[in-house]
């Protein structure tokens, strides 16, 4: 997981409306979500994803946890059937943003 603090618009399951929220973390398999709202485990949810300026992507996911962080929620989402194309895209756009932050997790074992 590389800590980045992308824009994120969201639908989930219970929800009738698009919600607005930033990731505070993401990777190849999911992302945490800071929220303003309670969503809970197993919700089904869909995101447009802001990975860099004009770099979007949309995926699915489903809610693994949630916790409580001051006023706001974090929010625990795994990607379902995401292709390997938009992996590929946030991988990228990860390094890019966090290029240290990359090196030393995958070249020092931390």
């Amino acid at each position: 997981r590389w800590e980045v603090a992308n824009k994120v618009t969201y639908k989930h399951e219970r929800g009738a409306n698009f919600h607005e929220c930033v990731s505070r973390d993401i990777s190849n398999t999911g992302v945490c979500l800071r929220t303003y709202e309670k969503i809970p485990a197993n919700e089904k949810i869909s995101m447009t994803i802001e990975l860099a300026d004009g770099i979007t992507v949309q995926t699915h996911g489903r809610t693994l946890w949630e916790k409580e962080d001051g006023r706001d929620f974090l929010v625990g989402v795994r990607f379902e059937e995401i292709s390997d194309k938009v992996q590929d895209m946030i991988f990228n756009c990860a390094f890019e943003a966090q290029p240290q932050q990359f090196q030393q997790k995958w070249f020092q074992g931390v």
